[in-house]
């Protein structure tokens, strides 16, 4: 696609012969929508009753830098129990009086040491404080000690912590800590921009395998008879993507071979035996996956680590960092998972290589990986990009899409899955319509360069396109990040004869929105966007006009060859609208 640079009222002409139009809004992925409709709507009940979110939101922030985050827990599924230590390896950025932790209530907290040290701490509910007396100076790293244990309780927004299930009369405990849910499995400082090394071991009881981020470094057989699984991740990690899973998994693997065609990596799955057989056919794509993202986006971050999959009893995935949760339904099942597990997958680039910034960016974390979603589904279909963004969209104004991708209340993050993740999608399509193909790209690629491994926040993506595009993008992140809703246009037209030949056409767009663009100080009631005409003649051939709409009430004149039968317009499905 040619990237123009829009600037004035311009026409600009191509020819095509168009295929079918796009389905109706929504008319496919039933059961995706349905499912985050439902879980839009669980997380709005969790909040509501919640009465405060901030208390289980974004914990304030700490003069001080994590290096690495070491679990040490002896998880028993049949008794739903948890024990151990979490060791936290710090250093104070600034003089430090005081660490701040949080806990649930449910969780014993049996003692904390700093250095080796016992060291007092006070508990309020499900934030736990160490005084540190004197104050510890900056620069120079500690590691604080917490010793735990109890029976996690299900909390937060998505019902997220340590899950006790059954599967075929086998007992299993898994987690599930996005956004604020580490507190209710084990002791952290919750923030997703402190990144860490980690280190999680794992004793399991007799017949159970222990799965977490990164390599298997070791797995030691104990005198009781019980399992340690040690895990090593080596890349940054955000706390909220740490992960314990424990039942009697099997275990296969895989092999992703790197873009240079030389370097490997395996993939470890770990699913119920009475899965297996079917989760060797359905995860028998994820190699080509891994493929499919690494030529668009960069080669696959954690390299030098795995890719896996474990099962878990919830009705969606988690993007844990190289080993994403699937629900067990997903890896058991006959039908056709690939949208999600394509989706978890780019999670692997967007969202656990590059982490939001804020709770308030998440859809930096969900917008990018239904966008590559709805790529791979365009690919698998065989249908144009314009056909599978249809999927993602319900075509109403006040709809299911009417929240701003950006979140103004990062407390509250999920509770409008619509605007994050559809709508976020949406962005990425519109943007890329807006800069081009290769700038769009080359901007993807440079935003992860410039935060890998690290955090980002919508101030940084736009940063990113508009140093590859090489003009300003506030006008598009307005309207389209930070704004509710959507444009609604009307079309109208008329043709007439030419002065000397052929026929003069008038097409006349409105704009009917009645919201205004946030963050504007200027034409706040107009959508600023590049927008197809396409012009149906009798003959039954077609030709696209793409303007650069600024107005309410804008007109643009044409002289064509032939008489006009029909002016529609984006009919590629480039732009997010409503058309009356």
């Amino acid at each position: 696609m040619i990237a123009f640079r829009w600037l004035v009222p311009l026409a600009f002409l191509s020819v095509s012969v168009l295929g079918s139009p796009p389905p109706d809004a929504g008319s496919c992925r039933p059961e995706v929508r349905a499912f985050r409709e439902a879980e839009m709507a669980r997380a709005a009940r969790r909040i509501e009753a919640l009465s405060h979110p901030e208390k289980y939101g974004v914990q304030p922030s700490q003069d001080l830098d994590i290096l690495e985050t070491h679990l040490d827990l002896f998880v028993d599924p049949e008794n739903e129990h948890v024990s151990g230590t979490v060791t936290l390896t710090f250093v104070p950025t600034a003089t430090l009086a005081r660490l701040d932790l949080r806990l649930h209530r449910a969780l014993s907290l049996g003692g904390t040491a700093l250095d080796g040290s016992a060291v007092a701490f006070r508990r309020k509910k499900d934030k736990v404080s160490v005084d540190f007396s004197p104050p510890l100076a900056a620069g120079k790293a500690h590691a604080l000690a917490v010793s735990y244990s109890g029976r996690p309780q299900v909390t937060g927004t998505l019902g997220g912590g340590m899950f006790f299930s059954r599967h075929d009369g086998v007992a299993s405990a898994t987690t599930l800590s996005e956004p604020f849910d580490s507190f209710a499995w084990w002791p952290c400082v919750d923030d997703l921009a402190d990144k860490s090394l980690a280190r999680i071991d794992l004793t399991v009881p007799p017949g159970m395998v222990g799965a977490s981020n990164g390599s298997l470094a070791d797995v030691e057989p104990n005198p009781d008879g019980t399992t340690t699984y040690r895990w090593v991740e080596s890349y940054p990690i955000s706390n909220y993507l740490i992960s314990a899973n424990v039942t009697n998994y099997s275990q296969f693997g895989d092999l992703y071979t790197a873009l240079d065609g030389i370097t490997t990596m395996p993939l470890q799955h770990f699913v119920y035996p009475e899965d297996l057989h079917r989760a060797l056919v359905n995860f028998s794509v994820i190699p080509e996956m891994i493929t499919f993202m690494a030529q668009m986006c960069g080669e696959y971050p954690f390299l030098g680590e795995k890719y896996g999959m474990v099962a878990f009893p919830w009705g969606g995935g988690m993007e844990h960092q190289t080993l994403t949760s699937v629900g067990d339904r997903f890896v058991g099942g006959s039908g056709s998972y690939g949208e999600l597990y394509l989706h978890e997958l780019a999670h692997q680039w967007w969202g656990d290589d590059v982490t939001c910034g804020t709770w308030n960016d998440v859809w930096l974390n969900e917008g990018f990986a239904t966008y590559f979603e709805a790529l791979w589904l365009a690919r698998e279909e065989n249908i144009p990009m314009g056909r599978a963004m249809a999927y993602f969209d319900d075509g109403q104004y006040d709809g299911y899409l009417r929240g701003s991708p950006y979140l103004r209340n990062g407390n509250t993050a999920f509770a409008d899955t619509g605007a994050i993740y559809d709508k976020g999608a949406w962005v990425l399509h519109m943007l890329r319509r807006v800069v081009g193909d290769g700038a769009f790209f080359d901007a993807l690629r440079a935003y992860r360069a410039a935060h890998a491994y690290g955090n980002a926040t919508t101030e940084d993506l736009r940063a990113a396109f508009e140093g590859e595009w090489g003009g300003d993008l506030s006008w598009f992140f307005d309207q389209w990040v930070y704004t509710v809703k959507r444009p609604i246009y009307r079309l109208r037209w008329s043709q007439e004869a030419g002065a000397s030949s052929g026929f003069r056409v008038v097409v006349t767009l409105e704009q009917r929105q009645p919201h205004k663009v946030a963050r504007r100080t200027t034409r706040r009631d107009v959508y600023l966007m590049p927008l197809d005409l396409i012009l149906h003649f009798e003959d039954g051939t077609s030709e696209i006009r793409t303007v650069w709409n600024d107005q309410r009430v804008q007109s643009f004149d044409f002289d064509v060859p032939k008489a006009v039968a029909s002016v529609g317009l984006d009919e590629e499905n480039y732009v997010l609208k409503v058309l009356q």
